[in-house]
């Protein structure tokens, strides 16, 4: 039986005030529900979750930062990108990289991302490509 669609993304988080805070205020995302230890986001299809327990999850806060600490990384879909970035940046949220993403062997970009990174040195992406792009998914 094949899998289903991806239901959530967790992030654990050690601080979980300032990481709300940063998702909340600086992304934008709406707030589902949040507890002493949680925050719920909409995110659309799926959902996005902190986590601040540790009895289920990692126990210390590597001192790793960016691409040394991402081993998974998740993309939001923006439909302007200059405009997002205008919106973020208002809110204090600034890229730490925007670049053309070129695939398939072609030279010409066919779109950009932007890296964000949020306050315990997670890094985020906001991508302006087509919904569904790759010729393997049936939307």
């Amino acid at each position: 039986m094949p899998l289903g669609a991806i239901s959530w993304n967790l992030v654990w988080t050690h601080d979980i005030g300032p990481m709300t805070a940063w998702y909340r205020d600086g992304l934008g995302l709406k707030v589902l529900s949040t507890t002493e230890q949680s925050a719920v986001f909409d995110t659309g299809p799926c959902i996005l979750v902190l986590i601040g327990r540790h009895d289920n999850g990692p126990s210390a806060n590597p001192p790793l930062r960016g691409w040394e600490r991402n081993q998974v990384l998740f993309t939001f879909k923006v439909d302007d990108m200059d405009a997002e970035l205008a919106e973020l940046a208002e809110r204090g949220v600034e890229p730490i990289h925007i670049a053309p993403v070129v695939i398939d062997g072609v030279d010409t970009p066919r779109w950009r991302v932007a890296q964000l990174m949020d306050p315990e040195g997670n890094i985020v992406e906001l991508c302006d490509e087509p919904v569904r792009w790759h010729p393997h998914i049936h939307a």
